[in-house]
């Protein structure tokens, strides 16, 4: 049986390593994600990181970037007495499993939304005329508005600001918000040691929105997390814009922005799909018969 132990910061500099080049993969293939969310645990194998995830009762193995670990992790599931599942599949990798030995299923909710960084630094287009309009409104409506970069040391008035944006938004969403409150908490006690960077848009009453994410891949920024007031009209599609244009100034070789999943949730899906997203990553669970 492997010996899988949590993942600390400790792990930051190898797993980034390892995951930096996994092209063509989710957001999940991030340290970010994996330090955050859900209980992640990991096991070197000569010096490859094996992942096994657990989110609440539900646990699967990361699919490894190296399938030549899969019989490796299958004795591991045989020895620990759990299904051999396997999660983060893309749509070529389903091709390595037999359809006669494994079920494979697409989850849906789990698809991360990928835009052309251009399209959102400039928001050309019939199709997003309607986000530049708001960014107009906005501008239009809150002259005095400024953009300030988020760093360590605005953290705290961030998270009074989330924990405002989690009141209102339980009040009326019959949401389970735990895992992301966990989630965010975790990278609000961590900002600089993950290397996260963000932007904070004011208006003349305070902070109306934040964004903020990390750089996952050579040509691939992540938009781990983004709030705004929903009652300002156009702080979204403001500060969406804004940080877009921020990253693509400060790392000209990034092309893409990944805004990761909706998981499940429909006013999500239908945000992010109102900006038509430029691939709709795909992704799979693979579980053994």
């Amino acid at each position: 049986m492997l010996t899988f132990r949590e993942i600390t910061l400790a792990d930051r500099e190898k797993l980034h390593r390892h995951f930096y080049g996994a092209d063509g993969h989710g957001s999940e293939y991030s340290f970010v994600n994996q330090f955050v969310w859900g209980d992640q645990r990991v096991c070197f194998v000569e010096g490859n990181p094996l992942i096994l995830s657990r989110f609440g009762s539900w646990q699967a193995y990361l699919f490894p970037l190296d399938p030549k670990y899969i019989p490796i992790l299958r004795d591991d599931a045989a020895e620990r007495g759990i299904p051999l599942r396997f999660w983060g599949i893309n749509a070529q990798e389903t091709e390595l499993f037999d359809c006669r030995d494994f079920s494979i299923k697409k989850a849906r909710n789990s698809f991360d939304y990928v835009y052309e960084i251009e399209r959102l630094c400039e928001l050309k287009g019939r199709k997003l005329q309607s986000k530049r309009n708001h960014c107009n409104r906005f501008a239009a409506e809150n002259p005095d508005c400024r953009i300030e970069i988020l760093t360590s040391d605005a953290i705290a008035q961030c998270r009074e600001f989330t924990e405002r944006w989690y009141v209102e938004h339980e009040a009326v969403h019959d949401i389970d918000y735990s895992g992301e409150k966990r989630a965010i908490k975790r990278v609000f006690d961590n900002f600089d040691a993950l290397k996260m960077e963000g932007l904070m848009l004011f208006t003349a009453d305070g902070l109306v929105a934040f964004c903020m994410g990390n750089r996952i891949r050579e040509d691939m920024f992540d938009v781990n997390y983004e709030k705004a007031l929903s009652d300002i009209h156009g702080a979204y599609p403001t500060i969406n814009r804004a940080f877009a244009r921020y990253i693509h100034e400060k790392y000209p070789k990034i092309r893409l922005i990944n805004r990761e999943d909706d998981m499940g949730l429909e006013g999500l899906r239908k945000a992010k799909e109102s900006y038509h997203p430029d691939w709709l990553l795909e992704k799979f669970v693979a579980e053994a018969l």
